[in-house]
């Protein structure tokens, strides 16, 4: 059996434009010679549309769209996911119609039978995700609830289609993306599927991309092989490509669609780049792909593209404030490898406070992109806002913290007045770091159309800006500004500093608090009070922050509880402003946005918090 696997690049919403590509796609399939053809879970509209599925109007759209593709399945077996929607007086848990994240399965314009003869053509995925920015159950009933509900056991519509073609038959194994990961679920299909025999499982995915998901979807076929031994059959993974986003997480999916073989070993495989690919294979061919040597950064260019045209409509310039620091300067190089040098307008809005250094870089960098530049002085507009202060009867100070978020509110004010003339949109250059302990200042270097680095942390940028140079074969991002490990501190030619006031350094030791942000982040189980408990007992010692931590000091349990003091209540004094921060291009285990969410809560020292500072205060 020829099967093609389809990683199609799905645009969440359109499904006009989704059917084309399926159709071209599965023409292209035909033409090959292929007898199956298997498309990604939510193809047809999207899996991230959020509240549109509680829409009957878009439900129509999405269901009518079935009959289309089971049209197209003349001589060619087509598998693809969609919303499949019951009719009947029992409802889903919200009052509306019961709701299913589906796969379906057409050949010659009929319905593939299962095994069971239950549900010709469909099933229903079993374990829905409802973590990170996962809402499956928000929106959709489980296969598994649905055979509960009319008195089935569990796992009865856990069964395998029969594939005939040619006087041949293929008993196959249909799931949606997160039954492959059932470890933490009541049900696991993966393994119902072997132990009915099926030829093969076919998995079709939407999995977000975020930095190791390889490893983590690697490690989770292998614990499958481990379980089922000699029952394991070959896994054919095929997962969308391209973005999709919550509202405030923009997503990205690499694609990476697998064969995985009865080993659990890799056989077969399509790019990993984050584009759209047809791959026609048998289940006897041996195809390796050129893995991606700097995901991270095809992956944020990857999003600032597909956010820029599906968005924004793909002609817009975009709008930097270039200060010369290396988080503006990163995001111009990342705007202009993504959308072209015609589309980057940069600003640099100097004060008395903008050193003749960081100005330079500012231009340098402009140069270098042959991006358009302009520079000028905000000192007027300072003057002219204290002025007017003085008119309500304040008297405004030319330092302290107002003064500098006067200077920080003028340049998004600016930066806005910009894009409206230009009739483009801002871009965020805040990091994680600064995200997490709100410094920033709001309405100034909060705003924007897209957050670039909003997931990255200093410490990454770092990294990435070493890429980029490397990569790009010039020193795009000025070495001064890329910090340098070493005995556990990082070292700068241009230490980071928001130049709002004389002599100003950040304040985060930096990779000691970029590692503290994604240990309470990335599991997100992780209190503030483990942490306290690591430091207690000693074993902070043994993580990867110990050298940084010993070389800031931090090995002195005063100064420990000092700077996590600082640390906690900065955390929990921003969220207000991560609140109304622009959407986040996510790529880590734990984003900000609708990944790792918050309520907006006092910061508060409960007893443990004051016994565990107090003990370590006193060692």
């Amino acid at each position: 059996m020829r099967i093609a696997l389809a990683q199609l690049n799905v645009k969440a919403g359109d499904i006009d434009r989704n059917l084309v590509e399926m159709k071209m796609m599965i023409d292209q399939a035909k033409h090959q010679g292929a007898d199956l053809i298997v498309f990604p879970e939510m193809a047809v509209g999207g899996y991230l549309i959020s509240d549109r599925y509680l829409q009957q109007e878009m439900i129509q759209m999405l269901l009518s769209a079935n009959e289309i593709i089971k049209s197209w399945s003349n001589d060619i077996g087509i598998i693809w996911g969609n919303i499949h929607q019951i009719e009947e007086e029992k409802s889903n848990r919200d009052g509306r119609k019961n709701r299913f994240n589906a796969a379906y399965f057409a050949y010659d314009q009929q319905w593939v039978e299962h095994e069971n003869h239950k549900m010709p053509g469909i099933y229903l995925k079993h374990c829905l995700p409802d973590y990170r920015f996962f809402d499956d159950s928000r929106f959709f009933k489980s296969g598994c609830d649905l055979s509960i509900e009319l008195g089935y056991p569990k796992g009865e519509l856990i069964s395998p289609f029969i594939f005939k073609r040619e006087n041949k038959s293929c008993k196959i194994g249909v799931e949606v993306c997160e039954d492959l990961w059932s470890k933490d679920y009541l049900i696991d299909p993966t393994a119902i599927y072997a132990h009915h025999g099926v030829d093969v499982i076919i998995n079709i995915s939407s999995s977000p991309w975020t930095l190791n998901k390889e490893l983590s979807r690697i490690k989770r076929i292998r614990e499958h092989q481990q379980a089922l031994e000699d029952k394991m059959v070959k896994i054919i993974y095929v997962n969308a490509c391209g973005m999709q986003n919550t509202g405030k997480n923009v997503l990205l999916f690499d694609g990476d669609s697998t064969v995985y073989d009865e080993a659990g070993k890799i056989q077969i495989e399509a790019n990993d780049a984050f584009e759209q690919e047809l791959l026609v294979f048998t289940l006897k061919d041996h195809i390796e792909a050129k893995k991606q040597e700097n995901k991270l950064l095809k992956g944020l260019l990857t999003a600032i593209k597909e956010f820029d045209k599906q968005i924004l409509g793909g002609q817009l310039p975009w709008i930097i404030g270039m200060s010369g620091g290396i988080d503006s300067s990163l995001n111009t190089v990342l705007l202009v490898k993504a959308l072209g040098k015609q589309r980057v307008i940069g600003y640099n809005m100097a004060s008395r406070y903008n050193s003749d250094k960081t100005i330079n870089i500012a231009k340098t960098l402009a140069e270098k992109l042959g991006i358009e530049y302009h520079e000028g002085s905000i000192e007027l507009l300072t003057e002219a806002t204290n002025t007017t202060l003085s008119s309500y009867q304040l008297e405004p100070k030319e330092e302290g913290l107002p003064y500098e978020n006067i200077q920080a509110r003028l340049r998004g004010h600016l930066l806005s007045s910009f894009a409206a003339y230009k009739g483009g949109v801002v871009c965020n250059n805040g990091n994680k770091v600064e995200l997490a302990l709100g410094y920033a200042t709001l309405y100034g270097d909060t705003i924007g159309a897209l957050g670039l680095l909003g997931d990255l942390t200093k410490v990454q940028i770092f990294e990435l800006s070493k890429s980029v140079n490397s990569i790009y074969k010039e020193d795009l991002i000025d070495p001064s500004l890329i910090g340098e490990l070493k005995n556990g501190l990082y070292t700068f030619g241009l230490v980071p500093s928001a130049e709002l006031r004389a002599n100003q350094v950040d304040p985060m030791k930096w990779g000691y608090h970029d590692w503290l942000v994604q240990y309470l982040m990335e599991y997100p189980s992780h209190h503030p009070i483990a942490w306290l408990k690591a430091y207690q007992d000693g074993s902070w010692k043994k993580m990867p922050c110990a050298e940084t931590m010993i070389a800031y000091g931090l090995d002195k349990p005063k100064a420990f509880a000092e700077d996590m003091v600082w640390f906690m209540k900065a955390w929990q004094k921003a969220i207000f402003k991560r609140i109304q921060f622009p959407p986040i291009i996510t790529v880590s285990r734990g984003s900000f946005g609708f990944d790792y969410r918050e309520s907006q809560l006092s910061y508060l020292e409960n007893s443990e918090i004051k016994e565990l500072l107090d003990n370590i205060r006193g060692k």
